[in-house]
């Protein structure tokens, strides 16, 4: 608005959001204010939609604005006619507008053609650009543009704006209607005009909730909030009778599932974050559902009911893959219904504390704080030297004693240096140690030597490493084993951890060979590799010649 009033106005304009939400809309409007003949030059940005110009854009029969579908208009053909028609200037208006809906949908090579008229227009020419999917964009064209991302609608404004709408057309409606319409738009207030109309047409003159949830088929908050406290009662039995219920009457298990994901969103932000401390917009509810949440919210805990989300979420997928979407809803209800109650770990910790003292002493000049730590807070590792046992001696206990696994702590684990991993993937970690080597100047040669490796994966106990010829893996152990330095230059990266040194498979199996680093469609080149060896395992041209009408689904590399 402060562009339109000072006349700086950008030459493209990139309208980037969800459907629904007003990019043409405002594009349209944009186009109006530019074009108006009445407006208030230096002081009102607003169109005075009076004017010709305005009502021709109004009625969509404006010759110097033009509305076009980039779904149906991606060709470089298309886009050669629009390069040469903004080169002659607009006839009855101040400028020539060109409004281009969904341009992600536009080909690479129509964006190109796109591309000089965008770094040179014409002084009278304007582009606007419409998108639901900025990330298809080319960065040449949005660096060219003025970006604005347009938010989604709060569920109190699309109220608003229902209540509005419906006043002019003489319909009533209940508060809590237009709150389910709302929050079935998901943030866009297209649909909701559009479900709102669809409540209209069926109803019976007026609005109601039971009208929206009858009509739209989705599960009411009341319903939400009985199936969410049979779980938390763990009531399994009360849970399948309210699903029938809701089965009864008819109502969708997919949409019922997503329904029940957004009541338990709500219900986990209103137990995790305090009441004074919500946002306007953090929990889309009203105030008699609100209250609901809160009684819900004090009778379990974020843990638990992030626990059920998990489980919900896991289910959610099963019904929507599922032949018999409602028995999968079921059952899923029931792993909820019998979930185990969590106990947070510190919590277990606090009391195992208060019943006994910790074992570990502080020495001195030990950090403040190291004795009061719990036994728990010790970095063991399992120690990997084999242990001798005695056979002549009896494993029975003395009487009076307990025979446990814990009875002698002291052979079982060790107390171990902690180092923290190395950030970075592998190829960042082993460059970074050739770095090092190379700066110290131990060993110029080694560096070469690795450069025929690479780390294959990085853990706290074991890193593993590989080479692609027996002969540099030799040299390189016989470096670690003779040189101490290097060997605690390692130590260094990976602590404690055991190296595991490997030779290599041939560099790649694939007819295209690439450096092990380089990715394809996301994929490295090992990766491609190790599938197609075990496309080409004789057992599994085996199994595929006895099941003639497969396919393999997926690969999976466990290692």
């Amino acid at each position: 608005m402060n562009s339109i009033a000072s006349g700086r106005v950008a030459h493209a304009f990139l309208f980037c959001g969800v459907r629904g939400v007003g990019k043409t809309t405002v594009a349209r409007i944009l186009a109006k204010a530019l074009n108006c003949t009445q407006r208030k030059k230096g002081k009102s940005p607003d169109p005075c939609n009076k004017c010709s110009s305005c009502k021709e854009i109004t009625d969509g029969v404006s010759v110097d604005v033009q509305e076009i579908d980039g779904a149906s208009h991606t060709s470089v053909d298309n886009i050669r006619e629009i390069n040469e028609n903004i080169k002659y200037p607009p006839i009855s208006s101040q400028y020539k507008i060109i409004i281009i809906d969904e341009v992600h949908m536009i080909s690479i090579n129509a964006f190109n053609a796109l591309l000089k008229t965008l770094e040179e227009p014409p002084a009278h020419a304007k582009f606007i650009f419409a998108t639901t999917e900025a990330h298809k964009v080319p960065a040449t064209i949005n660096s060219r543009c003025q970006r604005f991302n347009f938010r989604t609608i709060t569920i109190q404004d699309m109220i608003d704006g229902m209540k509005r709408i419906l006043k002019q057309e003489g319909v009533d409606a209940a508060e809590e209607a237009l709150a389910l319409v709302a929050r079935e738009a998901q943030g866009s207030f297209r649909d909701a005009l559009s479900l709102l109309d669809q409540v209209i047409a069926f109803g019976s003159g007026s609005v109601t909730a039971d009208d929206v949830v009858s009509i739209l088929g989705i599960g009411g908050r009341d319903a939400l909030g009985r199936l969410v406290t049979a779980v938390l009662d763990s009531d399994a039995a009360e849970c399948l009778k309210l699903a029938l219920d809701l089965f009864q009457q008819g109502f969708d298990p997919e949409q019922l599932a997503l329904d029940m994901i957004g009541y338990l969103r709500n219900l986990i932000v209103v137990a995790t974050v305090p009441q004074g401390m919500r946002g306007h917009d953090m929990v889309d509810a009203s105030a008699a559902e609100l209250g609901a949440l809160e009684r819900l919210a004090a009778r379990t805990t974020s843990l638990e009911l992030q626990n059920l989300f998990g489980i919900l979420v896991r289910g959610e997928t099963e019904i929507k893959r599922s032949g018999n979407p409602w028995v999968a809803l079921e059952m899923t209800l029931l792993r909820m219904a019998h979930a185990p109650q969590l106990t947070d770990l510190s919590e277990i910790l606090r009391k195992i504390d208060a019943k006994q003292p910790s074992r570990l002493k502080a020495s001195p000049g030990a950090a403040p704080g190291l004795a009061d730590r719990p036994p728990a807070a010790a970095a063991v590792k399992q120690s990997t030297a084999p242990k001798e046992v005695d056979h002549s001696k009896s494993e029975v206990p003395e009487p009076g004693t307990t025979a446990t696994h814990n009875q002698h702590p002291s052979d079982r684990f060790v107390i171990t240096r902690v180092s923290p991993m190395p950030e970075g993937d592998p190829d960042e970690i082993w460059a970074s140690i050739k770095k090092e080597i190379a700066s110290s100047g131990t060993d110029p040669a080694l560096v070469s030597l690795m450069d025929h490796g690479n780390l294959i994966s990085v853990g706290p106990t074991e890193v593993e490493i590989g080479f692609n010829k027996p002969f540099y893996r030799s040299e390189f152990e016989r470096r670690l084993e003779e040189k101490p330095e290097i060997r605690g230059l390692f130590e260094e990266f990976f602590g404690d951890a055991g190296l595991k040194i490997m030779t290599l498979a041939e560099e790649t199996s694939l007819a295209a060979a690439k450096p092990y680093s380089v990715t394809d469609n996301g994929e490295s080149d090992r990766n491609r590799a190790l599938k197609q060896e075990a496309l080409d395992h004789p057992l599994v041209k085996a199994i595929r010649d006895e099941f003639a009408d497969s396919t393999i689904e997926e690969i999976k590399i466990l290692s």
